[in-house]
């Protein structure tokens, strides 16, 4: 019953939210760019100097996805996960394997952001990734 409950009301989230989306483009609203460069140049600057090699193992300028960046705050701890899959690369195999996709987790307690984990995996969920005090 939860399940059948469950998917109801995530059909009717993605039935309503492609409504909505539709009357925002028919009201003259311009649809977000899907490859928006700003993407990564929203990034902190320390992430966006770490992630800078795969524009040339990608073969361009770096473009991403809206879901390539996902953010999460613990306290103090601030987490940012990269989605490689959702990143525009000309050379998939740089970006993903059999065991899943490119993923890295920076972390920042006040100062710059270093890189907390890095992995192939099919999904990263940044609520299960335990925070540790620094030493």
């Amino acid at each position: 019953m939860v399940s059948w409950l469950q998917l109801t009301v995530s059909v009717a989230l993605l039935v309503g939210g492609g409504f909505i989306s539709a009357q925002a483009r028919s009201a003259g609203t311009p649809p977000e760019d899907r490859w928006n460069p700003q993407h990564i140049g929203g990034l902190p600057v320390e992430i966006r100097k770490s992630i800078a090699p795969y524009a040339r193992i990608c073969g361009g300028p770096l473009a991403a996805e809206h879901s390539f960046a996902r953010y999460f705050q613990s306290g103090n701890a601030k987490l940012i996960g990269l989605h490689f899959e959702h990143l525009r690369c000309g050379d998939r195999a740089a970006a993903c394997k059999a065991a899943g996709c490119w993923h890295q987790v920076y972390i920042s307690t006040g100062g710059p952001y270093r890189l907390l984990r890095s992995s192939y995996v099919p999904e990263l969920d940044l609520t299960e990734i335990k925070i540790s005090p620094r030493r």
